[in-house]
């Protein structure tokens, strides 16, 4: 796979974005030097590229009921894993599935509301056909939680 080319400009629009997703391609284009619609144009690039995946709000959990966090190792059946990586994805309040090396196969992140919600999830997992057997690991508090890429 052949990484695009992301040059000095395109790496301060990014940062720019990151910090604030809804910040105006006038605004950029004033910071950068740049016009409006050099912005408007890198920006579509980096967005047809993969570059930019999209555009979203990021909603802090605990204001919206889904104050727990969790983590859930995953040992699975090495034939069976493309397809309990399938099932895991078709669960509701798991955020995040990682495949990985290690003595375990795969890693999720859950977000609940209460600790009820978490057993019936891990209840659920435990279902899955393939599983094997699964440790999950509680967070008690957040200390470095960050949502964008340094580039």
């Amino acid at each position: 796979m052949t990484l695009p080319e992301i040059d000095e400009t395109d790496r301060k629009i990014l940062e720019m974005l990151q910090k604030n997703g809804r910040l105006a391609f006038r605004r950029i284009a004033e910071e950068l030097g740049v016009s409006e619609a050099t912005v408007f144009l890198r920006v579509k690039k980096m967005k047809r590229r993969g570059v930019i995946k999209r555009f979203a709000a990021i909603v802090s959990p605990e204001l919206v009921g889904k104050g727990l966090t969790a983590f859930i190792m995953i040992k699975a059946e090495p034939q069976r894993l493309s397809e309990v990586l399938d099932a895991l994805k078709k669960i509701n309040d798991i955020y995040e599935i990682y495949d990985v090396t290690g003595i375990y196969y795969g890693i999720v992140k859950i977000r609940v509301g209460s600790r009820e919600e978490l057993a019936k999830i891990i209840d659920t997992i435990g279902l899955i056909d393939g599983i094997m057997s699964t440790e999950t690991t509680v967070v008690l508090r957040s200390i470095k939680e960050e949502t964008s890429i340094k580039i």
